[in-house]
């Protein structure tokens, strides 16, 4: 499984806004078989969905026993050459801690792209800001006052 640094292109700080957005205006759908009630935002291109930061130890991702260190991207529409892109966000700790997809040479603080299914990393990284833009205006438009 290969990763690549994008902090460049979603920051810390921007990853956490994202995630306390689809906490607070989401709903909670099964995403996979891995885990259930996945914390989930629908928008116009893709939906989003968060991971526990303990793996199936928060088997039904509970915020109040775990965080959350898993961002996925899913565009299911048939023309959509990438339907996932994971992305990771490794917290001060996390590597000592082995959090969920988290590997040994990846670095704290920052924000990691995961190639689960090979579809090549400089490919996917191309393509996420298209998503990413999406996301931000959403978040944006919603956590205005």
């Amino acid at each position: 499984m290969d990763f690549k640094k994008i902090t460049h292109l979603i920051t810390y700080n921007e990853f956490e806004a994202i995630k306390e957005f689809i906490l607070k205006n989401g709903n909670r759908v099964l995403f996979r078989n891995y885990d259930n009630n996945n914390p989930h935002y629908k928008l116009k291109n893709c939906d989003l969905f968060l991971g526990a930061d303990i793996g199936q130890k928060n088997i039904n991702n509970n915020p109040n026993i775990s965080d959350f260190n898993e961002l996925i991207i899913a565009d299911r529409s048939s023309n959509a050459a990438i339907q996932y892109y994971k992305i990771i966000i490794v917290r001060k700790g996390d590597l000592k801690k082995r959090k969920s997809s988290v590997h040994k040479n990846m670095e704290e603080e920052e924000i990691y792209l995961i190639d689960n299914y090979n579809k090549g990393l400089s490919n996917m990284e191309e393509k996420l800001p298209i998503y990413l833009k999406e996301i931000q205006k959403e978040v944006n438009l919603n956590t205005r006052y």
